[in-house]
């Protein structure tokens, strides 16, 4: 990844700040805390003061325009210490979207609390088991919102919800409603990687209880923020996988077997060199494809699903090397790698797997 100079001190900087405040450690303690703690409120105002929020919003709405190239680095960092923030939930995708789809009026009053963390919001538009974006039931009719969503990453911390919806015309929207609205219930749930995900359930929650953004053509907006957030997301896998593989070529050069450092046997040594290797090329997709989303120019839906699909096999090929190199060990709770195989297992159903964005890709190159 090329960063600029200043983008380069602002990683180094939050990558120190990550390993006091937010280390592996603070997953672990996570894991036993109630359902509805999602991540530490205040360590989450700290990096918003940072300017983790204001990223990649553009300096006339107050932010630091710092691009989607240092975006994908704070990804990244976070990723090597399997930061539990709201970073993809509340500024990738609610913030990204109140941007790209709100009206001016909304966006002045709403940004300011996104960008210095006195609010947290989240996005519910996943409908099924499997990632289907184009799938939305949901809709509001005359009574008001019915419908339901599932996987709504950090819903039960949320101040506000954004809902992909249908107008009672049958148009796409995007609805606003505070997140303990009249009509709304949920129910949350860690998954094997420790993480909050909620399931929504909405019975006749009245339109006259929150607003639709209303800043355009949402359904085209929204598209452009799930391809952000699908980046972003394939971009803390890579800091993840990256973190992985260097742990364990450590313990290749430290364990001994048969009066020998295990790390000298070559079977072992072309393992790591494959490693290695989906790293890089992983690497080079995501940075392809934030690069495209700072310059405005190539197929961003290819270059999406290029990333993301990479993503998928570079971060589940090296945590299963991991364990197996590790000699089995890394699937005990007691090692962290095991905590980066269950983040692998999530994260691969996120936003798409591998066989969705190969698809996805296959058809914008016409085949």
């Amino acid at each position: 990844m090329i960063l600029t100079s200043e983008q380069e001190l602002f990683r180094a900087s939050l990558a120190g700040f990550l390993s006091q405040k937010l280390p592996l450690a603070a997953l672990r303690t996570l894991r036993s805390l109630p359902l509805e703690t999602a991540y530490d409120k205040g360590t989450w105002r700290q990096l918003a003061a940072l300017g983790v929020t204001s990223m990649t919003v553009p300096a006339t709405l107050g932010g630091a325009e710092f691009g989607w190239l240092g975006m994908g680095a704070v990804a990244q960092e976070m990723g090597r210490r399997l930061s539990a923030t709201p970073l993809l939930s509340s500024v990738v995708l609610a913030q990204g979207a109140l941007i790209q789809c709100a009206s001016p009026a909304q966006i002045d009053r709403y940004l300011p609390a996104l960008l210095n963390g006195d609010e947290v919001w989240t996005v519910a538009f996943e409908e099924r088991a499997h990632f289907a974006p184009d799938c939305v039931l949901t809709t509001m009719t005359a009574r008001g919102l019915k419908g339901g969503k599932c996987m709504v990453l950090d819903g039960a911390a949320a101040d506000r919800v954004l809902i992909a919806a249908r107008k009672q015309s049958g148009d796409f929207g995007l609805f606003l409603v505070d997140a303990q609205a009249p009509g709304i219930t949920q129910t949350p749930a860690r998954l094997m990687d420790g993480r909050q995900y909620v399931t929504f359930d909405f019975a006749d929650v009245p339109e006259s209880s929150g607003q639709w953004l209303a800043g355009g053509t949402a359904e085209r907006g929204w598209a452009q923020v799930l391809n952000n957030a699908t980046v972003i997301l394939a971009a803390e896998m890579l800091g993840s996988a990256r973190e992985l593989c260097e742990r364990t070529v450590e313990y290749l050069k430290e364990r001994e077997q048969f009066d020998a450092k295990i790390g000298s046997f070559q079977a072992l040594q072309h393992r790591a060199a494959h490693m290695y290797t989906e790293l890089e090329l992983s690497q080079a997709a995501v940075d392809a494809a934030l690069v495209s989303f700072d310059s405005g120019q190539g197929d961003q839906c290819a270059l999406v699903s290029a990333a993301k699909a990479l993503a998928n096999d570079c971060f589940q090929l090296i945590s299963d090397e991991a364990v197996q190199m590790h000699g089995g060990m890394g699937v005990t709770d007691e090692l962290d790698i095991g905590l980066f195989l269950k983040r692998s297992r999530v994260c691969n159903r996120l936003l798409g797997d591998a066989h969705w964005h190969r698809l996805r890709y296959a058809e914008r190159l016409g085949f």
